[in-house]
């Protein structure tokens, strides 16, 4: 969080936000502004929205309601239109099996935008090229790797690696890829992923993880 400024003025867009966990979680610790969760699976937005309910008339949170402060969109990452993203600080996604399409969607809307400082992803670890290379290829624009870190999956302990991205002073143009996407970001086989991933297809149960921002 210190490395990209998450603080009480940010605004955090979670890509593929399933159940919204990180967004209430950087709410919480991080005391920001205000989140917005895009989520394809409009069952998931519709348990993440009833799930804040829960939580603000429980009163699990001292001092704060999260409803004021979460918005949950039930879109594709393609139809940014459908979600004011004008303000938005800092973006994360999960994003193991998220189809090549949505994450160029996400690196337009990142490249777009004079307000983004921060950009941080879960996924296996990258291969082939810097994790730089890899999100300047998906139109991201100049981004600089600040921290890296292991994740493990709560419930199949499978790992993956968190990369943290801060905002460069420089904007590059997107270049094309001179290799198939499968040699950068994208996995060789497809295994399950959690509730706060957005892949298009689950073919097997969601599982729950665990990550700290």
């Amino acid at each position: 969080a210190a490395e990209t400024a998450l603080g009480p003025d940010s605004v955090m867009l979670d890509v593929g936000a399933g159940l919204g966990r990180p967004l209430m979680h950087a709410l919480v610790s991080h005391d920001i502004k205000r989140a917005v969760g895009i989520e394809l699976d409009d069952v998931k937005v519709a348990k993440a929205r009833a799930l804040v309910r829960n939580i603000d008339r429980a009163n699990r949170i001292d001092g704060r309601q999260l409803a004021p402060c979460i918005d949950y969109v039930c879109s594709d990452i393609a139809d940014a239109k459908a979600v004011h993203t004008d303000d938005v600080t800092h973006c994360y996604s999960f994003w193991e099996g998220v189809p090549p399409d949505a994450k160029e969607a996400f690196g337009r809307l990142v490249q777009k935008s004079d307000a983004v400082q921060g950009v941080a992803v879960v996924q296996r670890a990258v291969r082939g090229e810097s994790p730089e290379q890899c999100m300047h290829g998906w139109g991201f624009g100049s981004l600089v790797l600040v921290n890296t870190f292991a994740v493990s999956m709560a419930g199949s302990g499978r790992k993956m690696t968190a990369y943290i991205f801060r905002r460069d002073s420089g904007v590059l143009t997107p270049s094309p890829r001179t290799l198939p996407l499968e040699e950068f970001c994208t996995p060789k086989t497809q295994e399950t992923v959690t509730d706060d991933a957005t892949p298009r297809d689950r073919a097997k149960a969601p599982k729950r993880r665990r990550l700290s921002l």
